[in-house]
């Protein structure tokens, strides 16, 4: 076997402590904003949900980078994985510097076309939280592709210490620009861009260690290498399209939910949290998957590739439900601490023990699993399938769930009236078609032959 259960932990305890450290800090980055009352905390929530949209972009190329490199490392290619390592990061800083310089001038027509009907207390603490966001693109696309490439050599302890480091920073920074200087929402984002840039910095530094198997030589001297980066697009740009979509479709959930008033963007912006908290064992076992199953379909151990996808899904689905057990036992009092009012409370409760009950049966299946088919190359499936069932039924079904009546083409068509919590049995509907097809997917095993070497690539 290519990997021991010792070999497993070593990797996975780091992403998973890292996981509940990022979810942590980002709770209490929540809580330090909600001190300057609901227009803060929901002006906050309504850019993250664009952020994460914009984000995903660089770092499909980082998914796909690591992809390849340990595809690299799987079939003893140490000089191609340390070729496509300095491709990776000029390739997604790069890509983050464009976008940053595009939202930083277009963020206001964004967000009045995204949120037309939000207040205005509300909108002007989100463009002021999107300006500072925005500068931090090209520093988290930087610690991303690092971050990536210490976990495919087996090492994410490096990550987690500077992880550790770059949140002890935002908290420290919250304090003061939140508390002392009242800076509100702008405070929270300024901080976030200091601890990103610090611990990109100290991560570009320690890439470029050669003790490492992988390290980048001559950071300032760079050649794009075509083959290269055409295979990084070939997983990334699907892979890419995929996250983009999925989050641009939360984003017009979210912008639904925003047209139904600050106490609704409250209450789902609380909620999200601590889902976010419930998905962190899958998003520590789909970084080790690609560590893991890419390695195998490297060293062309198809056996051992479907071994550890479906070893790595179970793992998932027994952290998954402690969380789940936790959050449903502590979800009143962690609701408590973020001064919401009543009416979004006992909203915000609901949609945690809603979303619990079906991420503990269904996420594992509809997110963790199809990560080892992107191991194996395999994009093109899980792109086809994520975008027809988050247009279908998580977007076209959360009007249908959450309104009293639809108009479309000059027709009015009745809903269901059941308000926000509708966005969440819209969600629910996706993940059961995911489970599906995913699950058929890999019993077929047509994901395991997928797999092209770059020396198989035509130079662009």
């Amino acid at each position: 076997m290519l990997f021991s259960k010792r070999d497993l932990f070593r990797i996975a305890i780091p992403l998973i402590l890292q996981q509940i450290l990022t979810v942590t800090v980002g709770m209490v980055d929540t809580m330090m904003v909600s001190s300057a009352g609901e227009a803060a905390v929901s002006g906050v929530s309504l850019v993250n949900t664009v952020d994460t949209m914009l984000v995903m972009v660089f770092t499909a190329l980082v998914n796909g980078g690591s992809v390849v490199v340990s595809q690299a490392l799987g079939s003893k290619d140490i000089s191609l994985a340390r070729s496509t390592a300095k491709q990776l990061v000029y390739s997604a800083v790069g890509v983050a510097a464009a976008l940053a310089v595009l939202v930083v001038f277009l963020r206001a027509p964004l967000l009045n076309l995204l949120y037309p009907q939000v207040e205005a207390d509300v909108m002007s603490s989100a463009k002021s939280y999107m300006l500072y966001v925005a500068m931090s693109f090209p520093f988290l696309a930087l610690s991303g592709s690092c971050s990536s490439l210490f976990r495919v050599m087996g090492n994410s302890a490096i990550s987690l210490a500077v992880s550790i480091l770059m949140n002890l920073i935002n908290v420290t920074g919250n304090a003061i620009l939140i508390f002392h200087f009242k800076m509100g929402a702008a405070g929270a984002a300024i901080a976030t861009l200091i601890s990103r840039a610090v611990g990109s910095t100290i991560e570009l530094m320690l890439i470029q260690n050669k003790k490492h198997p992988i390290y980048i030589e001559n950071i300032f001297h760079y050649q794009p290498n075509f083959k290269i980066i055409k295979a990084i697009l070939r997983i990334g740009v699907p892979n890419g399209i995929e996250s983009g979509m999925f989050n641009f479709g939360k984003l017009l959930t979210q912008s639904l939910i925003s047209s139904m008033g600050t106490a609704s963007i409250a209450a789902n912006a609380v909620a999200n949290t601590l889902a976010t908290f419930q998905y962190m064992p899958g998003n520590a076992t789909g970084s080790l998957m690609i560590t893991v199953v890419g390695r195998c379909i490297g060293a062309q151990e198809k056996k051992q590739a479907t071994y550890y996808a479906r070893l790595l899904t179970g793992a998932t689905y027994v952290c998954l439900w402690v969380v789940v057990l936790c959050t449903i036992l502590f979800s009143r009092q962690i609701i408590g601490i973020y001064n919401l009012s009543p009416d979004s409370a006992n909203l915000s409760h609901q949609m945690i023990l809603y979303h619990a009950i079906c991420a503990a049966v269904l996420w594992p299946v509809a997110f963790t699993l199809p990560t080892s088919f992107r191991a194996a190359s395999d994009v093109r499936f899980t792109l086809k399938v994520s975008l027809f069932s988050m247009w279908t039924f998580r977007v076209a079904l959360s009007y249908v769930f959450c309104l009293e009546s639809i108009s479309i083409l000059g027709l009015t068509v009745p809903g269901l009236g059941m308000g926000p919590i509708g966005v969440w049995v819209a969600m629910s509907v996706d993940w059961v078609f995911r489970t599906t097809l995913f699950l058929i997917r890999h019993f077929n095993g047509k994901w395991l032959t997928k797999y092209r070497a770059i020396s198989e690539e035509k130079s662009a």
